[in-house]
């Protein structure tokens, strides 16, 4: 019984080690976008929502990153990029990745496994 969960703790200990790396990939590949996500949450949840000047900027915001998402998206979909940077799928499809070595100059900061 105390080994089912030590197992179950163990596996909870391991999944979170994953989301805080992936937490931390993102952060670094996407810093302008953690940071605009971090402002959000903090005027959200700090009240900015509450007044009607809050809740429309709020709203043009909103528009403003759907519409980048969007076009993200469909432009994705056309040219068959899906903005995927995991470097064994770059590998599988043909993408100039060497040694942590982005061939644009950008440095995969992973633990080595």
């Amino acid at each position: 019984m105390n080994s089912s969960a030590e197992a179950i703790s163990a596996d909870a200990d391991e999944r979170l080690r994953r989301r805080e790396r992936k937490v931390g990939e993102f952060v670094r590949e996407e810093p302008l976008t953690a940071l605009a996500i971090a402002g959000a949450a903090g005027f959200i949840f700090g009240g900015g929502a509450n007044s009607r000047l809050g809740l429309a900027l709020l709203t043009v915001v909103g528009r403003i990153a759907l519409r980048g998402a969007a076009t993200s998206f469909i432009v994705g979909l056309v040219t068959g990029e899906g903005g995927n940077r995991d470097p064994e799928r770059a590998k599988a499809r043909g993408g100039n990745y060497h040694k942590g070595n982005h061939v644009d100059g950008r440095t995969d900061f992973r633990d080595s496994d």
